[in-house]
């Protein structure tokens, strides 16, 4: 079995300061802001308040231009974009998802 932690769930959102509103009425507070123009994005990553509670962290994430990465999930209402995993080997990781039949 390959084991992976969750580093964050990626979310789509036309508005990551109005996302941002609600996931603070959830508990959770901002950790980091960003701008990744090689993607075309910008983004917030949020996680809760409480440090008690286990570390579930989210991008909320808004496309740079009128048009991007993130335009047909927003078209389509979808919110969620992805799931990102934490690796210490990628490299052994990759090979190992391939073997188990991933990638496809």
């Amino acid at each position: 079995m390959i084991r992976l932690p969750i580093h964050h769930i990626g979310i789509a959102s036309a508005d990551i300061h109005k996302e941002l509103s609600i996931f603070k009425s959830l508990g959770f507070i901002k950790e980091d802001e960003f701008i990744d123009k090689m993607q075309g994005v910008k983004g917030i990553f949020v996680i809760p308040s409480d440090r008690a509670l286990p570390q579930y962290r989210f991008e909320l994430l808004e496309n740079l231009h009128e048009e991007g990465p993130l335009t047909n999930y927003l078209k389509n209402k979808t919110k969620m974009y992805h799931i990102a995993y934490k690796s210490e080997d990628i490299q052994k990781d990759m090979q190992s998802l391939l073997i188990a039949g991933g990638g496809g």
